[in-house]
């Protein structure tokens, strides 16, 4: 899953395709390098827009062509990309400009994995930023215009499948914000790790993670406008939270649930019409608070 070296203007930032393309046979070009300041807003965790620098691109150069992966992951020993059908191993990525900042070119294109050594262990996954965009044109529209009837659809935590791959997509409205990441668990509540994409057309930051499951734990990490940090913020469209003292938003579940309420819908609005019958309970509160 490649992209094309994206053109990283302020009109396209954010909305880079992921393509698959032909990688001829050879030896690959070697991966360019980051200018210094997209390495600083990485290591500082300040990018507004990590997909246009790491994840799989196609490189053009004096009419050859060449595929290259990089990957942000800070704490890691070491980074491989296998293939996905049968873990073969495509390339090694090595650690350049930057601890943690793994690069490397890949001779074919086929589905990959990021096989990455932590301390704990190894893990395969895919590369969250391998991925498209997730939310429709038409969702931003509505969401723009705050029309949307099912909001609640579009922004938060949704486990869902993109591109054949189960995990979790993340969404929340920041327009004014500098950069959004997610946190939790899975990234040891790591800012640098997750950092979004703007969707600018809607204000709207969002990011695809592979492979991860209904319970787990999240925030949103968020620059403001002035450049501030902000303490980490809880989803405020989240289905599930944490009990109290405790204020995480969880990843909630898809609701397996099916409805049989279909006559009382069909007879909703004969019940609710404005000459049908009432009944008014009054309450008089202060009277809840006497022992």
């Amino acid at each position: 899953m490649l992209k094309p070296v994206p053109d990283i203007s302020p009109r396209s930032q954010g909305e880079t395709r992921v393509q698959r393309l032909r990688i001829p046979r050879g030896r690959p070009l070697d991966p360019p390098n980051l200018p210094e300041h997209d390495i600083v807003a990485l290591r500082d965790g300040t990018h507004a827009d990590p997909f246009a620098v790491l994840g799989g691109f196609l490189m053009r150069e004096s009419g050859r062509e060449s595929a290259y992966v990089r990957a942000y992951l800070p704490g890691a020993f070491g980074v491989e990309v296998i293939a996905r059908e049968d873990g073969h191993l495509l390339a090694r990525l090595h650690e350049r400009q930057l601890e943690g900042l793994f690069s490397g070119c890949l001779e074919t294109n086929e589905p990959w994995l990021l096989r990455v050594e932590w301390p704990s262990g190894p893990h395969e996954t895919e590369d969250p930023y391998s991925f498209g965009v997730g939310l429709s044109d038409h969702d931003l529209s509505l969401i723009s215009a705050g029309m949307h009837p099912r909001l609640a659809d579009c922004l938060g935590a949704r486990v869902m499948s993109m591109e054949g791959v189960e995990g979790v997509r993340f969404a929340v409205w920041a327009p004014n914000a500098r950069r959004v990441a997610v946190v939790g668990d899975f990234n040891a509540w790591d800012d640098r790790r997750h950092a979004m994409r703007l969707r600018h057309a809607a204000g709207v930051w969002e990011i695809f993670v592979p492979r991860l499951n209904a319970g787990e734990r999240y925030k949103f990490a968020i620059i403001g406008p002035d450049g501030a940090r902000l303490p980490f913020k809880a989803d405020p469209l989240a289905l599930r939270t944490e009990a109290p003292p405790a204020t995480a938003s969880v990843v909630a579940a898809p609701l397996a649930h099916e409805w049989a309420d279909a006559e009382w819908m069909r007879e909703r609005g004969a019940r609710q019409a404005a000459n049908a019958p009432i009944s008014i309970y009054e309450v008089h509160l202060g009277s809840w608070l006497r022992p």
